[in-house]
C-alpha cells in the first residue's frame, strides 16, 4: 500500500534516499529522478513501503518543498542543531519526557490536587543561604525589584492559607549559578503540599510517583543506570528505606550528632573524628576565622557521608533512602520537631548517591518565620551574597494561619535522569544551557 511521507532528506544519492519524518527515518530505494535534490531539503515523497517495521520502502515521486537558505555548508553541519540535537536518542529521550510529565499530572489528578500556575516573576527569590536569584528589571526602570522564581514555595504556601488543601505546581524555576551534568540554571521542579498532613505523607508520593514513572517507561520499576559506563542496577519499588540524618552520621562518620551543637561543639567533633576542617573563606568583624554551620556540616557530610549512599546493598542493587531528621541549624522553612528541638521535620531522598527532592513539615508560625528570614539576611551580609527582600505577603499569610502541612520540592530533570539513564541533564530537555 503506497504511503506519504513528508520530511528532511539527510542522504541523497542517484539509487537511495534516508529521509527523517520526525517520527522515523525511512531509507527508500529511488524509482525516480532526483538529480535536482540536496541532503537538507523537505520534501514529499510517495512511496511504496517494501517494511513499514524497518522503515524501508521505494521512492516512486518526489516533491520539493522546501530549501534551506543557509552558507551552502554540507548538511548536516557539525555545529548545527540537527546534528548536535536531533540526534535518535534525543528525541527518544524527549518523548518519554513528554510521557513522564503527563503520568505526574495524571497521577495528581486521581489524588484530588489541584494544579497551580505558580507566577514566574516574584518579589523575592528565598533566602535560603544556597540559593541565588536572577534579578528581573522592568524596561521603564520603575517599581519594586524583582526576580525570577527558585521555588514556587511563598505563593503556594499562600493558597494553603486560602483554604486548598491539595496543590501542586509542575514548571520552571530558575537559580543562578547552578550548572553541570546534574544543574542547569533553568529547570522543572515538582513542588506539592497536604494540608493537615505531615511530610511521611508527601514523602509517600514522592516514592509512589517514582516507581509510577519507572515501571511506565521501562515495564518495571526495576532498570539499569550506567555511571561512567558502568552499570548500575535501580530498584524503585515501595516501600522506600527511611532513616535519620544522625543514624547515617555515626554509621559512616562515626560522629555522635545531636543536631543543636553550636559550631565550636561541632568543629570539635569533626577534628576528633580525624576529618579535615575546611579553611574559613570568611572572617568576623574583628578579623577572626569565621566558621558558618553549615559549611562545617555539609563539608563533613559531603566527605564521608553522601559517598557511602551511592553504594548498592548486599545483592548488589541500589535501593533509595529517605533521610529525615535534620539539624535544626539547617532549618530553612522546616518546623522544629515538638518532641525534639534539636532537629527539624526535613527530609531528603537519595538513589545510588542522587539527591532527588527536599520536602519538609511545614514551619506555621509566622513569627519564628521572620526570625529565620531576619537571620538569612544577616548572614547574606556576612557572606557578601546578594541580598533580596523578606516576602510581606507570604508573612502575613502566615501570620492569618496556614494548617499544618507537608510539602515537597522534587527536580524533575534529575528524575529524569536517573530512570532514563541520561548522563548529563541536557540530555533531558529541549536545551541545555551550553545550547542555548
Amino acid at each position: 500500500m503506497s504511503a506519504s511521507l513528508r520530511g528532511r532528506l539527510i542522504e541523497v544519492s542517484a539509487r537511495s534516499l534516508l529521509v527523517d519524518t520526525g517520527d522515523s527515518m525511512w531509507r527508500l530505494t529511488v524509482a525516480c529522478d532526483v538529480s535536482s535534490l540536496c541532503a537538507g531539503d523537505f520534501i514529499a515523497v510517495h512511496a511504496d513501503p517494501v517494511s513499514v517495521t524497518d522503515s524501508i520502502g521505494v521512492a516512486q515521486n518526489v516533491t520539493l518543498l522546501a530549501r534551506p537558505q543557509g552558507t551552502g555548508q554540507p548538511f548536516p553541519s557539525p555545529g548545527g542543531d540537527y546534528f548536535r540535537l536531533n540526534c535518535d536518542r534525543r528525541r527518544h529521550l524527549l518523548s518519554l519526557r513528554a510521557l513522564a510529565l503527563a503520568s505526574i499530572r495524571n497521577y495528581f489528578a486521581a489524588h484530588d490536587f489541584l494544579e497551580i500556575e505558580a507566577p514566574l516573576i516574584v518579589p523575592s527569590p528565598g533566602l535560603e543561604l544556597h540559593l541565588q536569584g536572577f534579578s528581573v528589571a522592568a524596561s521603564d526602570g520603575k517599581g519594586p525589584p524583582r526576580y525570577l522564581i527558585t521555588s514556587p514555595e511563598y505563593q503556594l504556601k499562600r493558597l494553603l492559607t486560602s483554604g486548598l488543601t491539595r496543590i501542586y505546581s509542575l514548571g520552571k524555576v530558575f537559580r543562578s549559578g547552578e550548572s553541570g551534568p546534574f544543574h542547569n540554571p533553568e529547570f522543572t521542579m515538582l513542588e506539592f503540599y497536604r494540608a493537615y498532613e505531615g511530610w511521611q505523607s508527601v514523602a509517600t508520593d514522592v516514592a509512589a510517583l517514582a516507581e509510577r514513572l519507572a515501571t511506565e517507561i521501562h515495564g518495571s520499576p526495576r532498570f539499569v543506570r550506567h555511571v561512567e559506563g558502568i552499570p548500575q542496577t535501580i530498584d524503585l519499588s515501595l516501600p522506600w528505606q527511611t532513616h535519620t540524618v544522625a543514624s547515617v552520621v555515626k554509621t559512616h562518620a562515626g560522629i555522635d550528632l545531636r543536631g543543636d551543637e553550636t559550631v565550636d561543639e561541632l568543629r570539635d567533633k569533626i577534628a576528633a573524628a580525624g576529618f579535615r576542617i575546611p579553611s574559613p573563606s570568611r572572617t568576623d568583624s574583628a578579623g577572626n576565622p569565621y566558621y558558618a554551620w553549615d559549611d562545617l556540616f555539609f563539608s563533613m557530610f559531603l566527605d564521608q557521608v553522601e559517598p557511602k549512599l551511592m553504594h548498592a546493598g548486599e545483592d548488589g542493587i541500589h535501593r533509595p533512602i529517605v533521610l529525615c531528621d535534620w539539624p535544626a541549624p539547617l532549618c530553612a522553612l522546616a518546623r522544629k520537631r515538638p518532641d525534639n528541638p534539636a532537629v527539624v521535620e526535613r527530609f531528603e531522598a537519595y538513589v545510588a548517591g542522587l539527591e532527588l527532592c527536599n520536602g519538609f513539615g511545614e514551619l506555621c508560625d509566622p513569627v519564628e518565620q521572620r526570625q529565620r528570614f531576619l537571620k538569612d539576611q544577616q548572614e547574606r551580609r556576612v557572606r557578601d551574597l546578594p541580598q533580596y527582600p523578606l516576602d510581606e505577603r507570604f508573612l502575613s499569610a502566615l501570620a492569618e494561619g496556614m494548617p499544618p502541612a507537608g510539602g515537597v520540592a522534587l527536580g524533575i530533570d534529575r528524575l529524569l535522569m536517573l530512570i532514563l539513564d541520561a548522563p548529563h541533564i541536557r540530555d533531558v530537555l529541549a536545551f541545555g544551557v551550553d545550547e542555548l
